[in-house]
C-alpha cells in the first residue's frame, strides 16, 4: 500500500491534487517558490522531488513512513505529508556569531 500511493505521487496531476489537499500553507508556500525558481509547475515539481526520493531515499525514510502512518487515522493523508516534507525540507538557517563577544 505505501509503495503504490507513493508511487502514484510520481504522477503530475496527482502530485497536485495531493499537496493541495494535504500541505500546510508554510510547505505550499515552499513548493510554489521553488515551482517558481525553476518555473515549473507544481504537480511537475513535485513529482520530480518523489521520484528523485524513491530513487534515492534510504530506508530511513521507510521506516519513518510506516511511523508516520501506524500512529495516524489517516494513515495516506499522513504518509503524504511526510513525503512532502521530505522533498521540500525546512530550510536551515545558521547563525553565525562572533566569538570573543
Amino acid at each position: 500500500m505505501l509503495g503504490e500511493l507513493v508511487r502514484s505521487l510520481t504522477n503530475a496531476q496527482v502530485a497536485e491534487d495531493a499537496v493541495a489537499a494535504v500541505a500546510t500553507p508554510k510547505i505550499m508556500e515552499r513548493i510554489r517558490a521553488a515551482a517558481d525558481a525553476d518555473r515549473l509547475p507544481v504537480g511537475a515539481l513535485v513529482a520530480s522531488r518523489i521520484r528523485h526520493l524513491l530513487d534515492h531515499g534510504t530506508e530511513d525514510i521507510w521506516l519513518d513512513l510506516l511511523g508516520v502512518m501506524s500512529g495516524s487515522p489517516q494513515p495516506g493523508a499522513a504518509a503524504i505529508e511526510r513525503i512532502i516534507a521530505y522533498a521540500f525540507p525546512d530550510p536551515v538557517r545558521v547563525r553565525i556569531g562572533r566569538s570573543g563577544k
